[in-house]
């Protein structure tokens, strides 16, 4: 890491990538296992078919940051290839979808520390111990990314030894018998379980664009922003698949979809201990708490360079003396601690799956704004020279990301559309764009 010369903190490759695989890893890894053991071990079917559109997703968001350069993510990507409203529209969705987000990782780090003082399931206390969570980042985000950056890398390390253990020697442990009980929780179709695994699955994939959108910060961003963003998908999916798969075989089906605590739960079985338990729970939540570092930097630039085209209040650009925008990033918080009362739910694994069903339908709007992007953007990046390339990867991923919305819960879908059709009203009402 190093200071560009106007002394705003950077961050190099291997923070940028440790970046993108946190917020991946950290914005599902430790609770997802539980939520698709609600549909059962066919949702490994979701995860090879998934990993091709999320490939071309990836793929589209490297191809879009040396097209882009500078860019934020979805929103400048947008903005560039369809004008000013298409821009506010992709970032009035995006910046609503992290703020949502941002909530989950605070019910997984309160869904951990239950495993291990009970008195954090009372519903008062949960919600009291998220919030002061969110400001609590809220204020080491406004120190710099420099300190995000150190903290999510060291937070990361640390994490990805239990992980990798449950991966790779989780196996031993492993019972055919356990994983095909639960093969179709659900009791649906084959096709329809399949097609209900894509919401939770995507959810996995949050953070692939991580790099781009935090460009400003990340050195060399034509160089290593692509590099992170490939490097950083394919070490989180294979840790994704692996995890699932093997903990849907080492706790029994009805154990595993109930559970708060899933990665803590599994060890806690592994050694026949729950001292073991409590020690997954306390990676776990130092984890997750990296991944919030991450994903707060990562909202903040994004509500910082739409409001630096004017496509957002002017409150969100003004920064500190470490480059940061600290008045958004309070605002911010102030937002998500609202979200947290709108949520609280009995069990954090229930909040959990109600906020990441809402959050992934709004993340896949901008998703496919940037799958279309690609396309025209690519075509005045090589001409027609190799422009089949951009036209095969923004279709493959448009496709993918409509087809999870297909899959989705549909009456968040409507809802979902619905507030992207709101953010017409409020570019109006502003009376953005206007020159």
């Amino acid at each position: 890491m190093l200071a560009n010369k106007k002394g705003i903190s950077q961050i190099g490759l291997v923070a940028a990538m440790f970046l993108v695989t946190s917020n991946m890893l950290g914005s599902g890894v430790y609770m997802l296992p539980a939520s698709l053991a609600g549909i059962g071990g066919i949702s490994l079917i979701g995860w090879g078919v998934a990993m091709l559109g999320v490939i071309a997703l990836a793929l589209v968001f490297a191809r879009l940051a040396i097209i882009v350069p500078g860019g934020a993510g979805p929103y400048s990507y947008a903005r560039a290839a369809f004008g000013d409203f298409i821009g506010y529209q992709t970032n009035f969705v995006y910046s609503l979808a992290n703020w949502i987000a941002l909530v989950s990782m605070v019910t997984i780090v309160v869904g951990y520390l239950a495993n291990i003082f009970p008195l954090f399931n009372n519903l008062a206390i949960s919600a009291a111990t998220q919030i002061i969570i969110i400001w609590l980042f809220t204020w080491l985000n406004i120190r710099g990314a420099k300190v995000v950056g150190l903290v999510q890398s060291l937070a990361f390390l640390l994490a990805v030894f239990p992980l990798l253990f449950v991966a790779i020697f989780g196996w031993h442990w492993f019972s055919y018998d356990t994983f095909m009980a639960g093969w179709n929780a659900s009791h649906q179709t084959p096709i329809t379980a399949v097609n209900s695994s894509f919401n939770n699955i995507m959810w996995a994939f949050i953070g692939v664009e991580s790099a781009c959108v935090s460009a400003a910060v990340v050195k060399n961003p034509r160089k290593n922003i692509p590099l992170a963003t490939i490097l950083g998908v394919m070490i989180a999916a294979t840790i994704y698949i692996a995890t699932c798969t093997v903990m849907m075989g080492i706790i029994p089906n009805h154990q595993l979809a109930a559970s708060s605590s899933p990665f803590a739960d599994t060890l806690a079985t592994i050694f026949h201990s729950h001292t073991a338990g409590i020690l997954m729970s306390i990676v776990a939540i130092i984890d997750c708490s990296g991944a919030m570092a991450g994903w707060t930097l990562v909202t903040g630039h994004t509500a910082r360079a739409a409001a630096e085209d004017n496509l957002f209040p002017s409150v969100f650009a003004k920064t500190n003396k470490h480059g940061v925008p600290a008045i958004g990033l309070t605002i911010l918080a102030v937002v998500m601690s609202f979200v947290v009362v709108l949520t609280i739910s009995p069990t954090a694994q229930q909040q959990f799956n109600k906020i990441i069903t809402m959050s992934v339908i709004l993340y896949l709007i901008p998703y496919i704004f940037s799958a279309f992007a690609v396309i025209k953007l690519g075509k005045i990046e090589v001409g027609s020279k190799n422009y089949w390339l951009y036209v095969t990867l923004g279709l493959i991923a448009a496709v993918f990301c409509m087809w999870s919305i297909l899959g989705s819960d549909k009456p968040l879908t409507v809802w979902a559309f619905l507030v992207m059709i709101a953010s017409t009203v409020f570019f109006a009402f502003k009376g953005y764009g206007s020159k």
